[in-house]
């Protein structure tokens, strides 16, 4: 395999790195895209639980409610810093970046929803 400043040329060096990359590149960009918006949703999520963990620890001071607390506190974090570096083409963009990082944020996404669930009961 032979890489190229202008991108892919295929095994003997031929070709103008144009095409199928490119086709890859679109639909990359799009999964990040998806990604970005999930993220967005993740953080939303995050904070109506970081609200009811709030809420919680003022009602019953338990070390156990001030940990989830800081736990919601810290994905937050994680989750605005991953979200930025996406927004702001700082990584995460090679091909074949996108699949990865939609179900991360997927799973996440379905996990997160069935915290506030059970939180709320």
């Amino acid at each position: 395999m032979l890489a190229e400043g202008q991108g892919y040329r295929g095994a003997t060096g031929q070709g103008s790195g144009q095409g199928f990359g490119s086709a890859m590149g679109i639909a990359n960009s799009q999964i990040i895209t998806i990604d970005i918006i999930i993220g967005i949703c993740n953080i939303c999520l995050l904070l109506v639980l970081l609200y009811m963990y709030v809420k919680s620890y003022r009602e019953f001071k338990s070390k156990f409610t001030f940990g989830l607390l800081l736990f919601a506190l810290l994905l937050l974090l994680q989750n605005v810093l991953f979200t930025g570096f996406l927004l702001s083409y700082q990584g995460f963009r090679g091909p074949g970046m996108g699949t990865p990082i939609f179900f991360l944020n997927i799973i996440e996404f379905f996990a997160l929803s069935i915290l506030i669930y059970v939180t709320r009961e």
